[in-house]
């Protein structure tokens, strides 16, 4: 994922104050929810692994067997943390090279940005390297890390013994998920993307760390990424929610404000559509993607490359009534790995296809030609030819160039290569020219070694592999899918839906189960009893339905549901406020 220079005069007054270069985009989440392994080495289809392989700007690596993390292209600012600022992969007999993480430290994941590069260890220490003109590196100066000899990568501080299980490096700033599952940022704040009320820098004064982020009363993320100036996340129940810069509608609020910025505000809740929830998140420069529970991609934000598939250059979020829209991946398809770039987006589908769209003047669709595809009318996402049987088992974008690895753990990259962003010891563009598709070229050396750690070490990626920083327990995804909630409040109305178990197991599900809802509303304590139907279901007995109140509930009040049925087990629930 990357960026380029905001276009906002206002916003640009004080980033110029402090000299700021404008550093990178990435967008990494907890581990994405994709097909699963089987655990414990035992043979299964392969994960779709979007913590160990990302780029940004013009910048990739990616986490090896070994746990090694190798990087290439982009090293101006240190990023490739070799204690110097030039370029990888650019020259001739140039391909990646080993960052150091520490004594007998490995690498579990790794997000880049144009200038940055981030990587939690093994020991869940979240380190980082590169620039840090907005304190970006957390070190409580603007002093950049990486490009001086001797400089490798500097820990990250989180906490007294908290530490990482996800990371997202923004244009300005970062953020990172804790092993308490609660969402900490630091760096540039001039549009909100620190989510504190104010547009004050963190990170760059003597005993400056991280702050914290208002994800709501109790709530907890599992999934992050971060735009240029703004930063979404996925809560514990699939609830996404933004913060930050919305210039271009990529807070899909309907409008051009920001958010996080003003005392008082915080972040927003993102609509995917009516009772949809998220399970994979990326956000490219100014737009931004989700999977749905359902597999369905929807994306929103800038659009002038027709990276958001919808056969315009429209922006979606900036106009009234404006949320997020769905992207067509073909008859039937649904997706189960995302990566934005800065102006290109690519999927990869449930059946291991992958598909881009969007800006594509170096190559970076990897058709064989240039020419954005996605802004015109019938527009919408093209297939990428990786060979004949091949799928693809992760992907990530950057600023104009894409990375893929296929199912026998290759890596390949393709679009532009001004910066040895294609790790071919060449400076020249590839996938623009007729034939020039990446089933054609050759993998990227990695110091002979390939894709994704092998924590056990029993020569096969299994779930425990893939899944380093959560427990990869869920068949769909390496950390627990966050559930829908079973009651959530909507207005007035209380929606249920929820499996409730039988007091025996041979008993039949009664035709109707009995909801209560009590809660306060500004006329007072109201108790409403419904009647909803029960039908059997895996597990027990699934009642759904909805029960409307007479008046809304007051802003901190509970909405306390009990659901009892003939030979059920009550259920008591508390509606979960969107």
């Amino acid at each position: 994922m990357s960026l380029a220079a905001p276009r906002h005069p206002r916003r640009l007054v004080l980033l110029a104050c402090v000299g700021l270069v404008l550093p990178a985009l990435a967008a990494v989440l907890a581990p994405t929810p994709t097909a699963a392994e089987t655990a414990n080495g035992a043979p299964g289809p392969r994960r779709v692994d979007a913590s160990q392989l990302d780029a940004g700007g013009g910048t990739g690596c990616v986490i090896v067997a070994s746990g090694q993390l190798r990087c290439w292209g982009k090293g101006v600012s240190g990023q490739l943390a070799q204690g110097g600022t030039s370029n990888v992969g650019d020259d001739a007999g140039e391909s990646t090279v080993p960052v150091d993480l520490g004594p007998g430290r490995t690498a579990v994941a790794v997000n880049v940005g144009d200038q940055n590069t981030c990587a939690i260890t093994d020991v869940g220490q979240l380190r980082c390297a590169g620039n840090s003109t907005a304190g970006q590196l957390a070190q409580g100066n603007f002093t950049a890390i990486g490009d001086t000899p001797g400089e490798t990568t500097v820990p990250i501080d989180l906490g007294v013994g908290r530490t990482a299980r996800a990371v997202a490096v923004g244009a300005y700033h970062m953020c990172a998920i804790t092993d308490q599952a609660l969402v900490r940022c630091w760096g540039g704040a001039a549009n909100g993307e620190l989510d504190q009320g104010n547009h004050e820098l963190i990170g760059n004064d003597p005993g400056e760390t991280t702050v914290p982020v208002n994800l709501g009363s109790g709530r907890t993320a599992v999934a992050i990424a971060a735009g240029a100036t703004f930063t979404c996340a996925i809560l514990d129940f699939g609830q996404l929610r933004c913060w930050g810069d919305g210039q271009y509608g990529q807070l899909a609020q309907g409008n051009t404000n920001d958010l996080g910025d003003d005392p008082g505000e915080t972040t927003v809740a993102v609509d995917l559509g009516p009772g949809r929830t998220a399970v994979a998140l990326s956000a490219g420069l100014f737009h931004a993607c989700a999977i749905t529970d359902q597999g369905q991609v929807r994306c929103w934000g800038r659009n002038e490359a027709g990276q958001l598939a919808q056969g315009n250059t429209s922006n979606i979020g900036d106009t009234a009534g404006e949320t997020t829209v769905p992207v067509d991946l073909g008859p039937g398809r649904t997706a189960v790995a995302i990566a934005a770039g800065d102006n290109h987006t690519c999927a990869i589908l449930d059946t291991g296809q992958l598909r881009c769209w969007g800006g594509n003047g170096a190559g970076q669709l990897g058709q064989g030609f240039t020419g954005n595809f996605g802004d015109e009318p019938s527009e919408t996402t093209l297939p990428v030819d990786l060979g004949a049987g091949h799928t693809a088992i992760a992907v990530t974008a950057g600023t104009s160039f894409t990375c893929a690895v296929i199912e026998d753990l290759t890596t390949r990259c393709w679009g532009v290569g001004s910066s040895g962003q294609l790790a071919r010891g060449s400076i020249q563009p590839y996938g623009g020219a007729p034939g020039q598709v990446p089933a054609a070229l050759p993998e990227i050396q990695l110091g002979g070694q390939r894709f994704g750690r092998d924590a056990d070490g029993d020569g096969v990626r299994d779930a425990l592999d893939a899944c380093p920083t959560g427990p990869g327990t869920l068949p769909d995804g390496c950390t627990a899918a966050p559930a829908p909630p079973e009651a959530t409040l909507k207005g007035s109305k209380v929606v249920i839906d929820t499996v409730l178990a039988k007091t025996k197991a041979s008993a039949k599900c009664p035709k109707k189960a009995t909801v209560v809802v009590k809660t306060r509303t500004a006329k007072g304590k109201v108790s409403v009893t419904k009647q909803l139907t029960s039908r059997a279901a895996t597990g027990g007995c699934r009642v759904k339905g909805k029960v409307k109140l007479p008046a809304k509930p007051t802003k901190k009040a509970k909405v306390k549901v009990t659901i009892s049925g003939k030979k059920l087990k009550t259920k008591h629930l508390v509606a979960v406020r969107p």
